[in-house]
This record gives structure tokens, sequence and C-alpha cells, in this order.
């Protein structure tokens, strides 16, 4: 859906990153499907992720957000206003709505519980939202393991030199 409302801001003003463009891209994918009941959202959520993250990886982050959306469906009061996945004009933009899920996957990417369940509770405008952050702390231990470099395993001392 495209929208001009005043709710919209500047992805540069929000200072949304290339990871998190990535991700809004699979919300605004996914969230097409629902709206339009037919599986080509989610088809090209999975491809781009698969660009993405790989043949391996892509798939999985894909749907850990479906799931995070799936979530907010049960448990968030109200609706969810996103933008087009394919208009030029919303690439640049983000709902007020979108910048709070992506608030709450950048919180299940960091590892927070205590701040995963506030960003939850805040998306879903309850006390709280036990579900939706369920769903973001898997999301953020899915995103973290593909996008941060494995830890050595084995000790610098250790090592011959």
């Amino acid at each position: 859906m495209c929208s001009k409302e005043p709710a919209l801001t500047d992805i540069q003003v929000a200072n949304i990153g290339e990871m998190e463009r990535t991700w809004l891209y699979l919300i605004r994918l996914q969230c097409m499907s629902y709206e339009h009941n037919h599986a080509e959202g989610w088809d090209r959520a999975i491809g781009h992720a698969e660009a993405q993250y790989g043949a391996d990886d892509g798939p999985e982050i894909a749907s850990r957000i479906a799931v995070l959306i799936r979530a907010m469906r049960v448990e968030r009061k109200g609706g969810f206003g996103y933008l087009s996945p394919f208009c030029p004009n919303c690439r640049v933009r983000v709902t007020e709505d979108e910048w709070q899920l992506i608030l709450l996957m950048q919180a299940g990417y960091r590892g927070e519980p205590g701040v995963i369940e506030e960003a939850a509770a805040e998306f879903a405008r309850r006390t709280e939202a036990p579900v939706l952050a369920a769903a973001a702390t898997r999301f953020g231990s899915t995103i973290a393991a593909v996008v941060r470099p494995p830890r050595s395993r084995t000790n610098p001392a250790a090592m011959l030199h």
C-alpha cells in the first residue's frame, strides 16, 4: 500500500542501515502476501533472503520474519501500516509501524532480553507480548549467527608461532 501519510519518515533521517533495509524489504514482501492472499510476496521474500544471506540461511531468515509477522497478528492491538516493496518513493520511507518492528528486530539481534520484552510490548501496544518477544528472540539469534563472524575456538595463547 502506497501512502503519503504524515507518519512516514525518510529512511536516511531514521538512520536505518543496510541490514535493516533488507529486513524492511522482507517484511513488506511478506505483508503483501497477507494483504493480497497470494504466495508471490512470500516467494519473493525467500528469493531475496537467499540472495542476501545464501541458500542455506536465507530461507530460515525469511521464515523467522514470517513468524514475527504471525506473532504480530496474534498480539498487536490495531493494524499494521506498511509500504509497497516495489514503489521507488516507498523505498526511501518507513512507516511508524515498520519502524517499531525494526526496533524490535534490532533488540532481538542484540539479544538483550529486557529490551526485547519492552520493545515487544510497545510494538504490540500491550503491557506484555510474550509471543512477539519469543519470535524476536528467535529471529535475533538466527540473524546474529548469519551476519556475525564465528568466534575463534582456538585459544590464541595456545597457537604455535
